[in-house]
C-alpha cells in the first residue's frame, strides 16, 4: 500500500513539476525597423555568421518548470541573425555578396518571469567589415503572472517582440551609421 502511494505521488509530482517546453514564435519583420533601414537607400549589406559566448544555446528555463525554446531549436544567435536578415531583405538592402557585412556576438541572453520584473535582455556586440563595432544591451519588459504556466507562456510569446526591440536598438544606436559606412 505504501509503495502504491509513493509511486502515485512520484508520478503526480513528475507530471506537475515538469513541463513540455514552450516554443517561441517565428520572427516577423517590424514595420518600424524596415522603414528605418529603407532610409539607407544607397547601402547594400550582407551578414556574416553570428556567434555567441554560450554557443548553440536555444533554451532558457522558466521558473524551474518550463523550458522556453526557439521555434526550430536554432541557437539564439542564429534566430537573431535570421531576424536581422529578414529585416534587411524586406527593406531591400540585403545583398549576400555585399562588401559591407555585419556580424554579431551574442554575449548574454537572460530572461526573467518575476511578477513586476519580467523581461528579456540581450548583451550583443555588432561588428562591421569596415572595422567599426558597437556594444549594446537591450531589455524588453513584458507582463508576467503569478501562475507559472501563464508566466512561462508570456515569456515564450514575448521572445520575438524582444528580438524586434533588440534590432530596433541596434538600428537606433548612435554609432549604427558608422557601422554601415564604407571604408
Amino acid at each position: 500500500m505504501k509503495l502504491g502511494i509513493t509511486l502515485a505521488t512520484a508520478t503526480l509530482a513528475a507530471f506537475v513539476l515538469t513541463g513540455c517546453g514552450i516554443k517561441t514564435s517565428d520572427y516577423s519583420v517590424s514595420a518600424d525597423n524596415v522603414q528605418k533601414l529603407r532610409s539607407y537607400k544607397d547601402v547594400k549589406l550582407g551578414l556574416n555568421t553570428f556567434t555567441a559566448n554560450n554557443k548553440n544555446e536555444s533554451t532558457v528555463l522558466c521558473r524551474a518548470a518550463e523550458t522556453i525554446e526557439t521555434p526550430n531549436d536554432e541557437p539564439f544567435e542564429k534566430y537573431i541573425e535570421d531576424a536581422l536578415r529578414d529585416e534587411l531583405i524586406m527593406a531591400g538592402i540585403y545583398d549576400k555578396n555585399a562588401d559591407l557585412k555585419l556580424s554579431g556576438n551574442l554575449k548574454k541572453v537572460y530572461a526573467s518571469s518575476m511578477i513586476g520584473d519580467a523581461y528579456w535582455s540581450f548583451d550583443i556586440k555588432v561588428t562591421s567589415s569596415n572595422g567599426k563595432s558597437i556594444d549594446l544591451e537591450s531589455k524588453n519588459e513584458y507582463g508576467s503572472a503569478f501562475l507559472a504556466y501563464t508566466a512561462c507562456n508570456n515569456m515564450g510569446s514575448s521572445f520575438a517582440p524582444s528580438v524586434k526591440k533588440l534590432i530596433k536598438d541596434i538600428l537606433n544606436h548612435p554609432q549604427f551609421d558608422a557601422l554601415i559606412a564604407s571604408k
